[in-house]
């Protein structure tokens, strides 16, 4: 016969191990499942991947402005005053009807562009120019002074229309710098040296010194040499002959694309070499 108190002790028993069979969760587990975080995680590749979306999403654009189209009615132009002449270097002009430039000159600030020039502006001659890449010209026409001058370079097409114009700029001549006298020596080995003062005025007025002679003594028209250098004031050369009289001068020169001009000169030395 069964103990009184022996299925009250097992069903104890039972309940024990059916609690022990039961895993308690883990409560760091439980509340991570339950994060709307910890759903959102992801993998290393894939936030490096978001990281890489968001990034590129705030990088500005980075493709180049273009350039803005030149105006073909535009000329710009610069004016440069320099002894003995003013330089004029103007862009070149882009319209597909260009035929020719001409440059006009006015003792006035206001230059029309009308062709034929509207007086007191004129055309002095030397800046036409048919070539659209032949851009520089100067004004070596009149007489140095401290009148200040006007220029305005205009682009023409073939009928005569203005299709081209500069601002209006302004510029001086003055009086042609004086070089001194050449310096003339020779050498026993039959060299002879030539010295004279270097051309102390504006850089962007000097292209090259210029030595011109006259055999027997008559005008000094014949080239002889071309130095470059502005601070270079003498030429070492074996080209002049002894026993033979010559007519030397140096002369400091500006050059454009349609003319050059003196803007600095030695007196004229005749010697007789030994």
């Amino acid at each position: 016969m069964p103990w009184p108190g022996r299925t009250s002790i097992r069903l104890g028993v039972l309940v024990a191990l059916l609690t022990a069979c039961v895993v308690a969760p883990d409560p760091a587990t439980d509340a991570a499942s339950q994060s709307p975080r910890a759903s959102a995680s992801l993998s290393p590749s894939a936030s490096v991947a978001a990281s890489a979306v968001a990034s590129a999403s705030v990088v500005p654009d980075a493709s180049p402005t273009p350039s803005p189209t030149p105006d073909p009615s535009v000329l710009d132009l610069r004016t440069t005053s320099c002894d003995g002449g003013v330089v004029l270097e103007w862009s070149a002009s882009t319209d597909p009807r260009f035929h020719h430039y001409t440059a006009l000159r006015s003792p006035e600030r206001e230059i029309e562009t009308a062709w034929p020039p509207i007086a007191p502006a004129v055309d002095w001659g030397d800046t036409y120019a048919t070539d659209r890449f032949v851009t520089s010209a100067a004004d070596a026409s009149i007489i140095p002074s401290d009148t200040r001058w006007f220029y305005r370079v205009m682009a023409y097409d073939a009928d005569g229309a203005v299709i081209g114009a500069s601002a209006v700029r302004d510029g001086r001549l003055d009086e042609v710098d004086d070089l001194g006298s050449v310096e003339i020596s020779t050498s026993v080995e039959g060299e002879t040296r030539l010295e004279w003062g270097a051309y102390g005025g504006f850089s962007r007025c000097f292209s090259s010194y210029r030595i011109m002679i006259g055999i027997g003594g008559g005008v000094p028209n014949t080239l002889l040499a071309v130095v470059s250098d502005q601070s270079t004031a003498e030429l070492v050369t074996d080209a002049l002959h002894p026993a033979t009289t010559y007519a030397i001068r140096v002369q400091a020169i500006r050059t454009t694309t349609l003319e050059s001009f003196v803007v600095g000169q030695t007196e004229v030395v005749t010697r007789n070499l030994p």
